[in-house]
Parts: C-alpha cells; structure tokens; sequence
C-alpha cells in the first residue's frame, strides 16, 4: 500500500501537489494550516509546524495499524524536496532520558557549593537562570563531578549534555542516541524576528542572563549544524551569530570558520556575524568584565559575511596572505584515487563546477558516484542526484561497488548499513520532468540543508532536451551550475554525453555534446575512454562478454588552474567500482 492509498483509507481530508500528499490537519499536532506533507509513494513526512517527522510506518504506528516484523523488511524514508539520506533508519526507536534523573541533578546543584561557586562566580550565571534552565550537577560512581544542562523541546526533556567540572580537564558528554537539538530552540518560535545563536550551550545561557531572551545554543559543535535546524530558522528574518573568536596557533578560527558555514546554509542575507575580542566566547566577554552595553555596541558592527564572488581588495589581500603562508592546508575535495588526485593537486576547490565527459556505457555515473560515496566516507556531506536511476538502483550499485560483489544478500545489505551508519551520503531523483530552474533550486536547498560540501548532477543532457535551442539551453545550464557552485561555495561535479566519434578515439574537450562552452565554463574537464573490445566472429572463438575493455584512460584536460595529465584505473563492470591499475595484475597495454 502506498502512502497515498493510505491516507485515503483513513478518510483524511488531503490534497496532491508536486508528488506530496498535504494533510489538511497534522495527526501529531492537530495544525489545521496544510503544515504537513508527505510522499505519495515511499511515505516520508514533516510536518512544518510541530517538526514531527518519519514514515509511512510511524504514522501508521500512530493511528495503531502497525505489527512489527523483520527489520529487513522495512521501507527506507527519504527526506522532501527530492532528497533523501542513502542509508539511515528511520525507524530506530526514540530515545529520551529520565526526567527524574535531571530533577535530582538539579536539586543536588543547588546544595553544593563548589559546584554552584563555578556557575556564579566563575561564569557568572545567577541562581535564577540555573533554575528557569534546571541545570544540574552530576556525580559518578568514580567521584566525578559532571554540570548537566538539559534539552528540553515544547516542555519535554530530549537531551542531556554534561561538562566535566574543574579540575578535571575539559570534555563533555551526552546521554547515547538521543536526538539533537539546539539549546533554548523553544524560543526561536517565541521570537520569530529576530534570534541570537551561541557555539554553545554556556554562551546562551550567559546571554539569556543578561537579559537577551531571544537566543538559542548549538549543541554539536561550531562546524556542524543539524538539517532539523534549519527548518526550524526558516522563518526568522535576522539571525545573529555569536560564535567563539578562537585563533589557533595554525592560523586557522574554528568558530568564525563554524559562523560563516552556519551563514552559508541559513543565508547570507540575514545572517549577521558578531566579531568578539581575540580568543574569547560570549562568557569570556562577560566575566571577563565587559557589560550588556558594550556587547550591544559589538552587536551593533555585527555585519553580514562577504557574498560568494564578491570582496573588497583589502578582504581579498588578507586572505591571499593567510592561504599564501599555509599553501599545504589549502587543499580540496579528493577522488579517492592516489593517480587521479596527483593530477588535481589542489583537490576540488569550493565554487569549481568540474565536468565529466564520455561516451555512453563507458562508467561515469560509476566513476562520479564512486568520487561521492569516497567524500561521504570521510565524513564530507556529499550528494549524487541523478535523472536516470531511481534512488534504489543507486544503492544497490553503491552496495555492489563497496562489497565489490555483484550479487547482494542480507550480509553485504547488513555490512553497508554498518560501514555506512551516520555517513552523510545523500541521493537525489527527480520523478517529474526536470526543469532548469526546479533541479537548481532544489540543489540549493539541499546544499543549505544538509551542508553539502560536494555534489555531482547526472546529468546535463537529460535535463536540457530543447527540439530548437539545444545549443542555448545546455550554454545555460552550464553557467547556472557554475553559478550556484560559486554562490553556495561548493564543488559540483556535471555529468555530460559526447557526440558521436569515431570508435576508439579518445574524445576531446571539443567533443563535448552541444555547446563548446561546456568547457570554456567549466575549471576541470575530465575525460574518460576505454577502448572498444570485439570479436572476429569465428567458428569456436570465445565471444566478448564486455562491449568494452575494463582499463579505463583518465584524462585531466588543462585548465585555467591546473596543468592536466593521465592516470589509469582498472574498471570492474560486474560491480560498479574502479580499481588503481597496479592492483588488477594486468599488463597496461
């Protein structure tokens, strides 16, 4: 049963728009404003108002029509928008902490001193604010001394993060799969307008303190930022970020690195970063004797980050004399492939729109797909959307290629999820005919979403199929890519066909299918060729069982920022994967 025929059983007033099912009223939180949309097909749903999201099961779960059953059984959700995660669980049970255990925190707070002594004389946070937070003191069986700072969500306890006390060193800890959220994100709906956001928990607390209501906390760090967060900032119209000034030792600033990534994803246009003095956080400013006033006064010169493409000269010769003094850290995304990446010695750089070129059945989705699975592995968000193959035939050839086995059983399904658990791979389909200015605004919303930081689309020529103006439309597309890649500040990766050539010529820049500025707007163009194999045909002569050799030529065509070259990967059709040479035991010739 699909989630439409579902939803038509239970008599719940709907509507169709785009491939989603909109409920006029949410089951969860009874919004009667059409907040709550949902996949027709695989079930997906989020509702706008109350963030309640799942699948077909959880809402079947809710209305009690659900018996359990094999967990291989179950349906992958994916996210809106035609995106979703390539291997999540979206059924995994819920789990929340004992209310209890953080009202005892609480009340042993408040009757020891020395741990209260931290709170308002070391951070200078009144008693009034530990109790409106109910933050707590935790001791373990080992004697150590924990400060808890519960999460709470419309009243309810989601999370709870612990600071180890001093002496001890520095470190922090949070109760085992409960959800993320931000710190105080209640008052994001309270203060729709406007809203402070913290690198963490302590700076919003310190604020709240003095007298600043409207700020929230991020709970995971200054270079993460939850999905779930930036639905829930969609409708503020000015965000002040109040991240740590924290200059390492190696020129780097993770908190203002943290701040413009948060901006980057939320929107430069309403995102205004707060500079505070040399290695402090908003508690440092506080204690360290600086009042409400001068805060404000910094709050006053907060000013929006550069726009992608844009920068003043001076702006522009800071940051050629820091990349200048560290050139061995300025480095970008990698294939995966030693051979490959010696010749794109920089990696892929934010704002490069690299194009890859073949002919038909020759493995770039393979090869591109191979590149983003590599980038998702080591932790780099990273999205293929493909206007070919649907999200599940993806998965399978993703499963293929990591166990480098064709055939796929409950083991190799089960040694995926494993490998690739809380790996931030995405996969984006379209199920409509694709237009231009849809597949990009999905893109760019996917990239702000998720924090993209590569993405490849498969591929150009299925998305431009003008009858008259093929030459104009792909010319068009290419410099939409293009855009958006400097705009959001990532690398993409675009799929495109040759035209027709002679058989086994190795395909130029000029041969790109349509247009010739292809390349002329693109910073790499990678190309690549394997020969073609046939058979004479005679009487007891072994026949071919590949139309094409497996060695695969790489060519890296010169660019404006790259000399180019050639590397050789070996490819494995039967399960989707390409292998450096040197490992196949094959004579290159």
């Amino acid at each position: 049963m699909t989630a439409l025929e579902y939803i038509q059983s239970k008599g719940l007033e709907c509507r169709i728009q785009s491939g989603q099912v909109i409920l006029k009223t949410c089951p969860f939180c009874g919004d009667t404003k059409s907040h709550f949309y949902m996949d027709q097909d695989e079930g997906a749903f989020y509702c706008h108002k109350c963030q309640e999201r799942g699948n077909l099961i959880t809402l079947k779960k809710h209305y009690g029509d659900y018996q359990e059953r094999n967990i291989m059984n179950r349906p992958h959700a994916k996210p809106q928008g035609g995106v979703r995660r390539a291997f999540e669980d979206k059924d995994a049970p819920s789990i929340t902490p004992d209310e209890k255990k953080a009202t005892e925190a609480h009340e042993r707070l408040l009757t020891d001193p020395d741990a209260m002594s931290y709170i308002t004389e070391t951070r200078r946070i009144s008693i009034e604010t530990v109790k409106a937070f109910n933050i707590g003191l935790q001791i373990d069986k080992d004697g150590s001394r924990w400060l808890t700072i519960p999460h709470y969500e419309k009243g309810k306890l989601i999370n709870i993060k612990s600071r180890s006390l001093p002496p001890a060193e520095k470190t922090f800890r949070r109760v085992k799969d409960c959800r993320s959220i931000l710190f105080n994100g209640d008052a994001i709906e309270a203060h729709g307008d406007q809203i402070y956001i913290t690198e963490g928990e302590i700076d919003a607390l310190t604020l709240s303190d003095q007298g600043i209501k409207n700020v929230a906390g991020i709970t995971t760090g200054a270079g993460s930022f939850d999905p779930s967060w930036i639905d829930q900032l969609q409708a503020v119209k000015k965000i002040i970020l109040c991240y740590d000034n924290d200059k390492k030792a190696d020129g780097t600033n993770p908190g203002q690195t943290g701040a413009r990534e948060t901006a980057r994803r939320l929107g430069y246009d309403r995102c205004f970063n707060v500079v505070l003095p040399d290695g402090q956080d908003i508690n440092d400013f506080f204690t360290g004797g600086h009042d409400i006033f001068e805060f404000q006064s910094l709050v006053n010169q907060a000013r929006q980050f550069d726009v992608a493409g844009i920068m003043t000269f001076a702006d522009g010769l800071k940051k050629y004399r820091e990349e200048a003094q560290r050139p061995d850290q300025v480095t970008g995304i990698r294939t995966g492939w030693a051979d490959v990446d010696r010749i794109i010695k920089t990696g892929f750089m934010p704002g490069e729109l690299i194009v890859l070129g073949a002919p038909p059945k020759i493995g770039k989705s393979t090869f591109a797909l191979q590149i983003i699975t590599y980038s998702a592995l080591q932790d780099a968000p990273a999205l293929f959307f493909c206007l070919e193959m649907r999200p599940m035939k993806i998965i399978q050839k993703i499963m293929q290629c990591h166990n480098q086995s064709e055939g796929i059983g409950f083991e190799e399904t089960e040694r995926a999820r494993i490998n690739f658990k809380g790996k931030p791979l995405y996969l984006g389909y379209c199920y409509q005919r694709p237009t231009l200015d849809g597949i990009i605004e999905t893109l760019k919303s996917a990239i702000r979403r998720y924090g993209l930081k590569l993405l490849c689309f498969d591929h150009l020529h299925f998305l431009c199929r003008s009858i008259n103006n093929q030459v104009q439309e792909i010319g068009l597309a290419v410099q939409s890519f293009k855009f958006l890649a400097e705009e959001l500040e990532i690398p993409i990766i675009l799929i495109a066909q040759s035209r027709k050539i002679q058989a086994d010529s190795i395909m130029t820049a000029m041969d790109l299918k349509d247009s010739s500025s292809i390349f002329s707007d693109c910073d790499h163009l990678i190309i690549l060729h394997r020969a073609r194999k046939a058979s004479n045909g005679k009487e007891g002569e072994t026949l071919q069982t590949e139309a094409y050799d497996p060695v695969t030529l790489v060519r890296v065509e010169a660019s404006r920022y790259n000399a180019g070259g050639e590397a050789v990967l070996y490819f494995h059709g039967e399960y989707s994967r390409f292998d450096p040479i040197e490992n196949q035991n094959i004579s290159r010739g």
